[in-house]
């Protein structure tokens, strides 16, 4: 019988910690995503998104029910990345030829293995490389906040009851927000798009 993630959680805070295990696995591929979009290197989205479930582990004691689990667990890796954030911003990151430079899809390899590919030309994997910077260039400019509505809604697909929830704001705030974004991305890409 599938139970839902609140009902393998309240089971957890009665000792099961095979239902742990449950919602580790359905929701760990997920999490690393989203953890991965904010920090966009692979082992470091792997150690942040094993701490947002260790502190999902300590919040086990305390937990009620009050919102979707989902809400809660995203909430506890934002604030996790969001520390993340802030002590890089006190030390630079610097990024090899064998980081990936695209996400999720055929250009998510090491550099120096998609410039070894035959299928693309060196052409197409330069237009692509720079398009992706530039997209990731661009919701770089936003504000956190921004930044962050954008990525629960556009890239995790929460709706925006959810980031409120998650945000611990309202929900218009929310969508004010999320236009801003919008608005912003359309202002910095304009140059890109004028070139297609």
């Amino acid at each position: 019988m599938l139970h839902t993630d609140e009902q393998l959680m309240l089971s957890v805070k009665n000792g099961n910690r095979d239902a742990f295990r449950i919602l580790t696995d359905r929701h760990y591929a997920n999490t690393l995503s989203f953890i991965y979009r904010f920090v966009k290197n692979k082992t470091l989205a792997e150690d942040l998104c094993q701490e947002t479930f260790l502190r999902l582990w300590r919040c086990v004691p305390t937990y009620r029910p009050i919102a979707k689990f989902r809400t809660f667990l995203y909430h506890i890796a934002r604030n996790v990345c969001l520390k993340q954030l802030e002590k890089e911003q006190r030390t630079p990151q610097v990024d090899s030829l064998d980081t990936s430079y695209g996400e999720d899809d055929e250009y998510s390899r090491p550099i120096t293995v998609a410039i070894a590919d035959t299928r693309y030309s060196p052409e197409e994997l330069l237009i692509a490389k720079e398009m992706h910077e530039a997209i990731q260039t661009a919701i770089g400019k936003l504000s956190k906040e921004h930044q962050l509505v954008f990525r629960l809604t556009e890239v995790q697909g929460l709706s925006y009851q959810e980031v409120a929830k998650i945000l611990e704001c309202p929900i218009g705030t929310v969508a004010s927000r999320k236009n801003a974004a919008i608005q912003q991305l359309r202002k910095f890409l304009a140059p890109y798009r004028a070139n297609l």
